[in-house]
């Protein structure tokens, strides 16, 4: 499949209208061309920002359409949580009712009611909100989420309380490896945070990173997990990426709970995947630091 023939099927792709023989096709064909992998980035981020840009329905909708469209919202230790009789729909954290009401109605178009919050999301809010987590969040993306945005959303759940993944690492568990930006920007627009571990997913190269809340609640929020951010940070300012064990030869995420364990004469630490490689060393299957080479 040429590029061009490519091109003028990422749309269909990414709203799943695409023939199962051009899918396979096309994700043949994106393995191996970076360009168009990055052009379906492009074409997530600008269906994403797009939806952000539809106004709040007016007045007279309002009134018109309250009861059958209507989503419901409460208010939970400074935290505005919205829902649906299938689970969560948004998150967010401090500002007015109104503002919430705003932001609300330019993702999904539709009036909040306040309600109370079902008991089954309350646990759920309020053990993220202590660290405890939530090993399958009840989240209710509607017809809003696209199927890459469902995909990366679902995968950061599967990120263990406690440690960190990379953006990169989530590109490839959604079989996209080269898409990091695209990942990138859905962890950003992730209308469902805390609940939703994106704060679990840090910078390729180190550190912590940003957060829609902010970095300092996104290290408060991992330090309740139980993540030394001190100490990942410390690595990130030696340029080490991943903890390897002299005794078993693998190689691990540094927050990984098997790396955690290794006694400190047997760390070996490693700037990048291809030092660890070179070395004799293997990616652990638990954590899955990056793929093996053959």
């Amino acid at each position: 499949m040429r590029c061009r023939s490519v091109l003028t099927r990422i749309d269909a792709m990414r709203t799943g209208e695409l023939a199962a023989d051009e899918r396979h096709e096309l994700h043949d064909h994106l393995e191996t061309c970076p360009s168009c992998d990055e052009s379906v980035g492009d074409v997530e981020s600008l269906a994403s920002t797009l939806k952000a840009l539809v106004p709040a329905p007016p007045r007279s909708c309002k009134d018109t359409l309250k009861g059958k469209c209507a989503t419901s919202f409460a208010e939970l230790e400074g935290i505005w949580v919205a829902f649906s009789k299938e689970g969560l729909r948004m998150i967010h954290r401090g500002g007015t009712e109104e503002e919430f009401r705003v932001k609300f109605a330019r993702r999904y178009s539709r009036p909040l009611e306040r309600a109370s919050l079902p008991e089954r999301l309350r646990k759920q809010v309020t053990a993220a909100l202590r660290g405890e987590g939530s090993a399958e969040p009840l989240v209710d993306w509607g017809e809003e989420a696209t199927e890459l945005e469902r995909e990366v959303l679902n995968t950061l759940s599967r990120i263990p309380r406690g440690e960190v993944r990379t953006y990169a690492w989530v590109a490839r568990q959604v079989g996209r490896p080269k898409a990091v930006r695209a990942v990138g920007n859905i962890l950003a627009n992730n209308v469902v945070p805390i609940v939703v571990p994106c704060h679990r997913v840090v910078p390729t190269g180190g550190g912590i990173g940003n957060y829609a809340f902010g970095s300092a609640a996104k290290r408060e929020l991992l330090r309740r997990e139980g993540v030394d951010v001190e100490a990942l940070e410390a690595l990130e300012r030696e340029g080490i990426r991943y903890i390897g064990s002299k005794t078993t030869k693998i190689v691990c995420f540094p927050s990984c709970k098997d790396a955690r364990r290794i006694r400190e004469e047997n760390r070996v630490p490693f700037h990048g995947e291809s030092e660890a490689l070179k070395k004799g060393f293997r990616p652990c299957r638990r954590c899955q630091p990056f793929a093996k080479t053959a």
